[in-house]
């Protein structure tokens, strides 16, 4: 296996890994998300660009870019390698020699018995490779992870990998957070800082063995204010509930130790038990995000819920920035770059009452009551655990609703209570 091979196995890993869709569909907003999280767990800066160069190499072409050394150990690293020199001996594809034997005898009797023979070597080997999987996928499963709440959003994590042989293993702690185990037995506590809902892995070899998920309830809604690598939590709703609606005034995006004259994302969220399957629901909200308000370029506008194994998501922008939006649900990852998402596009300047329909997987989504957007996915997302509203600049929402299939009401919340 060549250079230019492992490049393009460490790729479809990358894609895996993130589940962003295929790499050839990603935009700006993922490289740089793809920074930010490699940066996040080995502390080295690979820009954009050369991200780019390493991700969207085409494996038949002649032309072939080798990153440096510091490049490809930062990206075996993020995967859950010691280094690059690890991940290839742990990505070896080896060669079988194969070669054919004629024989040929004289007498009819034992020739039926070579042919017969011919068959026995081929059975046993399968046999013996049938076995060798069996005993290793039971050392795999044989990997232990526990994890306990100890004070506030402490957790106490335990795990134990003696029964199994790997080279390297780390804890997906989620949102490019990693945790590399340096002893096949062991404990640590790790401090969860925002409301979330968590997905934990634990990886050894790149391979998932054990997960879990660890719920962060927000107690009512919050709101988290992200610049580059910086996340701030407001827990104060005088500061981001006004004139009955949620919106963060834009005058303490200053006060937060944030800078208003660069690109900031504002999200309001709420993070809880809904109770309800995200397979099969209808969501309703009122959002609004324009320039007088604090909103920024396209005014990215995005309602996302999140549920046990996936997301459902769709991101609406201003008309003529339709590039940049986004439908996100289950194993289906479209975006306006590679996909008519057109209908996405709309008025942000004024309220727009959001209605998104899912019933069997089958996603229907409603401007004003207009039905503007179709679509489907296969892998259940599973039971709602948290609710997502994410602008670009500060944005606003009202009239929030959660309605089973029956549309009973199963959550509202109309931000009246200032």
């Amino acid at each position: 296996m060549d250079n230019r091979s492992y490049i393009l196995r460490c790729v479809a890993l990358i894609e895996q890994k993130v589940d962003w869709g295929k790499t050839q569909d990603w935009v700006d907003y993922d490289f740089k998300n793809l920074s930010d999280q490699i940066f996040e767990s080995t502390k080295v800066s690979i820009s954009v660009r050369t991200l780019k160069r390493i991700i969207r190499q085409v494996p038949d072409s002649e032309g072939y870019y080798e990153p440096q050394m510091a490049t490809k150990n930062a990206l075996a690293v993020h995967l859950g390698f010691r280094s690059w020199a690890d991940f290839k001996q742990n990505n070896v594809i080896g060669t079988d020699q194969k070669s054919e034997t004629t024989t040929t005898a004289p007498i009819v009797n034992i020739k039926k018995k070579v042919n017969y023979l011919k068959w026995v070597f081929p059975i046993i080997s399968l046999l013996l490779c049938i076995a060798a999987y069996l005993v290793w996928k039971s050392q795999r499963t044989s990997a232990e992870l526990t994890i306990k709440k100890a004070v506030g959003n402490n957790f106490a994590f335990r795990y134990d990998l003696k029964a199994i042989k790997y080279n390297s293993a780390t804890i997906d702690l989620d949102y490019g957070f990693f945790r590399p185990l340096v002893t096949p037995k062991g404990e640590f506590t790790y401090v969860f800082k925002l409301p979330d809902n968590y997905r934990l892995k634990l990886l050894a070899d790149g391979e998932v063995l054990a997960a879990q998920n660890i719920q962060i309830v927000s107690n009512g809604w919050k709101c988290v204010v992200q610049q580059g690598q910086k996340e701030v939590l407001i827990s104060d709703s005088s500061l981001f509930n006004r004139n009955q609606v949620l919106s963060l005034r834009p005058d303490k995006i200053r006060s937060i130790g944030l800078d208003p004259s660069e690109d900031y994302w504002t999200d309001y969220r709420n993070i809880k038990d809904f109770n309800i399957d995200g397979d099969n629901l209808i969501v309703e909200v009122d959002i609004k995000n324009d320039l007088k308000n604090g909103g920024i370029d396209c005014f990215d506008s995005s309602i996302e819920y999140l549920a046990e194994s996936k997301t459902g998501r769709v991101k609406f922008v201003r008309p003529g920035c339709a590039q940049f939006a986004s439908f996100d649900f289950g194993e289906v990852h479209y975006n306006g770059n590679f996909h008519d998402l057109k209908p996405f596009g709309i008025n942000l300047s004024q309220w727009q009452k959001v209605r998104i329909e899912v019933i069997k997987k089958q996603v229907n989504v409603f401007i004003n009551g207009v039905s503007i957007y179709k679509n489907s996915y296969h892998e259940p997302i599973g039971n709602v655990k948290g609710i997502k509203c994410k602008f670009k600049g500060v944005g606003a929402i009202d009239n929030f609703r959660i309605m089973n299939l029956k549309k009973e009401v199963i959550y509202s919340a109309s931000f009246d209570y200032n």
